[in-house]
């Protein structure tokens, strides 16, 4: 009779962790420029959002130097024209549009609230987008109060998921509205746009720190003492 001794493989040792990636390499200094405000970075996208998310903010201001608009990074942002729609100023963060945004001041007719500014903005604004190959996907809206010195106003935000695609390139970019309570007759709405196809999470952090910190702190300067004219 013959015995067929039954093997067992010794149990494999358990994989080694992985040693953690490095992050990419940020950017010289001196290559950091409003062009380029990712620099020479091995992920420039990336070097750039991260100015986003951890620099300071400064306040810029329309080009009627009446409203107060704070900006991260604010030396590396430049004026932006955006055509078929007349805005109060508009900027862009890059060369490669890591970023925009822009102010627009119109006027309202019935009440004098942040839902029927921002109704009355998204209803002009969808169309212009569109013509211009953004896609707009998921919406979501929030309301806020915006201390303005001893004043509590409400103020509502609109998120965005959106797509630019056309013929000479695609990218997904997260975005806000912020509708605000403006002088009687007015509407006041800052938006705000970041790229977010290589890097929606940390695109999603850029776009929380503006609603948190940035939105709220839009105001209007305090030499303007009534309606200034559109």
């Amino acid at each position: 009779m013959q015995t067929v001794a039954q093997t067992q493989d010794a149990p494999s040792a358990p994989d080694a962790p992985s040693a953690p990636s490095a992050p990419p390499r940020p950017p010289s200094p001196e290559s950091v420029t409003p062009k380029t405000p990712g620099g020479d970075a091995d992920d420039p996208t990336f070097a750039a959002l991260m100015r986003l998310a951890t620099e300071p903010w400064v306040n810029g201001s329309d080009n009627a130097q009446t409203i107060l608009v704070p900006l991260a990074d604010k030396k590396n942002w430049r004026g932006l024209k955006i055509f078929g729609k007349p805005t109060r100023r508009s900027f862009r963060y890059g060369d490669a549009y890591y970023a925009a945004a822009t102010l627009l001041y119109t006027p309202i007719e019935g009440p004098n609230d942040p839902e029927a500014c921002l109704a009355k903005t998204i209803d002009e604004a969808m169309p212009l987008a569109e013509a211009n190959g953004v896609r707009i996907g998921g919406r979501q809206r929030i309301r806020m109060n915006q201390s303005v010195g001893a004043e509590v106003r409400p103020m509502v935000i609109e998120l965005l998921e959106g797509r630019i695609d056309n013929l000479l390139h695609r990218d997904d970019y997260l975005g806000a509205l912020a509708a605000y309570q403006s002088f009687p007759g007015t509407c006041l709405v800052h938006g705000f746009a970041v790229v977010a196809s290589e890097h929606p999470e940390l695109a999603a952090k850029v776009r929380s720190r503006w609603i948190t910190e940035a939105a709220p702190k839009l105001a209007w300067a305090r030499k303007v003492k009534q309606a200034p004219e559109f």
